[in-house]
């Protein structure tokens, strides 16, 4: 049996959730809900016994914490890495003490963490947030970081979920170069039709999934109460045209592309 994600539309996508040993990129702009999705993975999978191993580098290791709590996982099977560097030793010593840390955010030393774990860690999630600092400290990892993240996957039964802001010119450019290894694609945006409109509505799809049958048509979304909520974009605009009409106005309606 694979992992639920905990996230309702992607969850009836993959009904038998992401097997075992898979790599899941997320991927999208910044702000779109990437680290959401992956929080909701490793959040399922704790309530459901899991271990999880989170490496927090785009946010404070407490804030990961509770965040993962706030969803109802227990804590005592989270293991979170504090990998949200501080810029001298003053500020360091501000920060609340880490059991697990990376010395910097690079390449290098995030292997050779996670290569820790590989003896006790099975059946797993391991959740990487994000890759950006790693690649851009460690230019032209992003091959070598797939390919141990599939290796740790395979050998541990486990999961690697990674997420990155592709919004970064120099990060889109080196993950191209090795997304081709990742097993699951979940790519996240703003409807760039909607948005031409004024109108602010996330979507998302998965673009690849290994040895899976999975409809990669995009589904609108929005993050409500600690939960993913689709999003049916036709009867939002008709609905948004009645009440314009009932104020005298009438915007011109145009099909999404995509949608």
């Amino acid at each position: 049996m694979g992992f639920k994600t905990g996230v309702d539309p992607l969850d009836e996508l993959m009904p038998g959730g992401i097997p075992p040993g898979y790599l899941v990129l997320v991927e999208g702009f910044l702000g779109v809900g990437k680290s959401f999705i992956a929080t909701s993975i490793a959040a399922s999978a704790a309530k459901s016994g899991a271990p999880i191993l989170f490496f927090s580098i785009d946010a404070m290791a407490d804030e990961v914490l509770e965040d993962v709590k706030r969803r109802g996982a227990p804590a005592d099977g989270v293991i979170v890495v504090d990998g949200f560097a501080a810029p001298n030793e003053r500020f360091s010593k501000l920060k609340p003490p880490a059991k697990h840390r990376l010395e910097t955010p690079d390449a290098f030393a995030l292997l050779n963490k996670l290569a820790e774990f590989s003896a006790d860690f099975r059946g797993g999630v391991v959740v990487v947030d994000s890759l950006n600092e790693v690649l851009m400290r460690s230019p032209g990892s992003a091959l070598e970081l797939f390919r141990a993240f599939k290796i740790f996957a395979k050998y541990t039964s486990s999961i690697v979920v990674a997420t990155a802001h592709t919004d970064v010119e120099e990060v889109y450019g080196v993950l191209a170069t090795a997304e081709h290894l990742a097993d699951v694609i979940v790519q996240i945006e703003v409807d760039p039709n909607l948005e031409e409109m004024g109108l602010y509505v996330r979507r998302m799809r998965v673009a690849r999934a290994r040895r899976m049958r999975v409809p990669h048509d995009w589904i609108h979304f929005e993050i409500a109460d600690g939960r993913v909520v689709e999003i049916d974009v036709k009867t939002m605009l008709k609905m948004l045209n009645r009440q314009l009409k009932e104020m005298g106005l009438e915007i011109q309606q145009r099909q999404p592309k995509g949608s």
